[in-house]
C-alpha cells in the first residue's frame, strides 16, 4: 500500500494537508471521491474525479490541490 498526500482548503481559512492509504493512484482517486461523497452530501456521485473536484469547490468552497505519491518528496 502506498500512501498519497493531497492539500485542501476552504473559505473559512482552513487549510491542511491529508492523506490516504491506498494499492495505486486509481486506487487513491476512488477512495478519495467515495470520501468526499460520504462528507458532502449535495456532491453527484456519477460525475468524474476532475468535475466531483469543481463540484466541491464552487457548492462547499473546499478546494483540493494536486495528489502526491509520499514517495515523491
Amino acid at each position: 500500500m502506498n500512501q498519497y498526500l493531497y492539500p485542501w482548503h476552504d473559505l473559512h481559512g482552513n487549510n491542511s494537508i491529508s492523506s490516504i492509504r491506498a494499492k495505486n493512484y486509481t486506487d487513491c482517486i476512488d477512495k478519495l471521491s467515495k470520501r468526499l461523497i460520504d462528507e458532502y452530501d449535495k456532491l453527484d456521485d456519477t460525475l468524474e474525479f476532475e468535475d466531483l473536484l469543481q463540484q466541491l469547490g464552487e457548492v462547499y468552497g473546499v478546494w483540493i490541490g494536486d495528489i502526491y505519491d509520499i514517495t515523491e518528496f
